[in-house]
This record gives C-alpha cells, sequence and structure tokens, in this order.
C-alpha cells in the first residue's frame, strides 16, 4: 500500500527519532545519526550550549575526511559550489568545521539543515579517481546553461513539518510546464533516497502551485539500485540518469 505523503512524513520522522543516539561528552553531545558516510559510518553532530545558543557542528569531519582523501576543493568554482550548498541552509564554515547556531526551539530545524549540508558536501565532492576534474552539481548546472534551461539555484521551502528542505535548483514555471524542482545525487543511496523523498513530500503538503521533482543521479561509475529507481517512481520524482540526460531535455526547457 503506498503511503499518503503526510503518512511518510510522519513515518519518517519516527523513523529518524528512534535511530539517534545521544551521548555526553565533556560538556558537549555527540548525536550519531542513521545518515552514513562513504565509509559507511554514522554521521555524527556535536551540541554545546552557550547561554541561550546552542552551538552545532561536525567538528571538521566531513571536509577533513575528503582533504585526507585527496579531494581538493581549494579552487575558487569548488568553493563557490562548498559555500553556495553551505549558504542555501544557513550553515557557516569555520576552519573545517560546519556550525550553525540554533535555539532550544529551533533546535530540531536547525539540526536537520546541518545534516542536510554535512549529507549534500559529503555527495557532492565524493568522487571517483575517472573523474577527479569534475563534479556532478558542476556537471548539471553546466547541462543546464549550455541549454539555456530557465533556472534558479539553490532554492529552500519550508515543509509542513516546519523543517525546511533545500533543492539544487528550481525552473519557473511556463505554459507547458508546471514548476520544477531539481536535486542533483552524485552517489546514490538508500539514505539519500529518503532525505530525498521527506523532503518532496514534506513540501507538498504547502506548496499550493503544481510542481514536479526531477532528481539527477550519477550512473557513470555504476548502475543505480532498482529500489531506489523505484522509490523514486512511486512517489511521483522524474530520474534523469545522467548517460540518457538528454532523453529529458524537452521537459526541462519547456
Amino acid at each position: 500500500m503506498k503511503l499518503k505523503p503526510n503518512d511518510f512524513v510522519d513515518s519518517y520522522i519516527n523513523w529518524l527519532k528512534s535511530k539517534i543516539i545521544l551521548k555526553e561528552i565533556k560538556g558537549f553531545y555527540e548525536i550519531t545519526t542513521p545518515f552514513l558516510d562513504r565509509h559507511n559510518d554514522h554521521l555524527q553532530i556535536y551540541a554545546k550550549q552557550v547561554g541561550e545558543k546552542i552551538i552545532l557542528t561536525d567538528d571538521g569531519y566531513v571536509i577533513s575526511d575528503l582533504l585526507m582523501s585527496g579531494c581538493d576543493i581549494s579552487s575558487p568554482r569548488r568553493q563557490n559550489v562548498l559555500h553556495t550548498i553551505l549558504n542555501s541552509l544557513g550553515v557557516r564554515l569555520e576552519g573545517d568545521a560546519m556550525i550553525v547556531d540554533a535555539s532550544v526551539d529551533n533546535f530540531p530545524q536547525k539540526k536537520h539543515l546541518l545534516l542536510q549540508a554535512m549529507i549534500s558536501v559529503n555527495d557532492m565532492f565524493m568522487m571517483s579517481q575517472t573523474r577527479v576534474a569534475s563534479l556532478f552539481l558542476e556537471d548539471v548546472e553546466h547541462f543546464l546553461d549550455f541549454n539555456d534551461v530557465r533556472y534558479t539555484p539553490s532554492v529552500q521551502f519550508n515543509g509542513k513539518s516546519g523543517f525546511a528542505h533545500s533543492f539544487d535548483f528550481v525552473i519557473p514555471s511556463s505554459k507547458k510546464m508546471p514548476e520544477r524542482l531539481i536535486k542533483a545525487i552524485n552517489n546514490p543511496s538508500r539514505e539519500k533516497a529518503q532525505t530525498l523523498l521527506f523532503s518532496w513530500n514534506d513540501i507538498q503538503e504547502v506548496r499550493k502551485r503544481k510542481t514536479a521533482m526531477f532528481v539527477f543521479v550519477n550512473d557513470m561509475d555504476k548502475s543505480i539500485r532498482s529500489d531506489i529507481l523505484g522509490a523514486f517512481s512511486e512517489y511521483g520524482i522524474t530520474t534523469i540518469a545522467w548517460t540518457k540526460r538528454e532523453q529529458f531535455l524537452d521537459r526541462l526547457i519547456a
């Protein structure tokens, strides 16, 4: 039986709550999430209360790990991609650490935004040796620009749950097509699929206009799992495999 959008949102939030592990370490709270990095280790957030403010950080883990793996993010173009992702989610960078400031009231939303930033940066800069010269998000942006697709980059919408969700591109509606949201996923996984499904279902509850969802997935080095493709299809998300992107161009340009 297919879940209704609101059922999916509730199910996702309940799953997230049940999988989070909290541990106090020398004045900090270590929050272990169910989301995995490229080493299949659980992503962790550290929280510390300073007065009325709660400081949330990844303690530099994501970027330090990328640098240790030989991923160069120092070029102006890649710095622009990095800061575009972070700025769209309200996350700042101090050294290698991603940081957001929260209050008791908005702590869940801010934690969600920091997690989105960690997942997005880890995904965008995780490259195979055959593609070290390019980032997938850059590739998608270049494809849209080359084909004169009108879009706005890095747009954020609030969902019914109160969480804010970031999308890489938004193509405005036209006479032929509704508004189109686009997400680029370099290395599709079950966790990233769940996050996108949650975001998509959550904003549908509050979006007044008709909206379509497209996801670019990188299939250059490996095939995409059928269960991920099936999940996207089940919830009305159009998957654009990078090797077949030209087949969808008319729906993006219209």
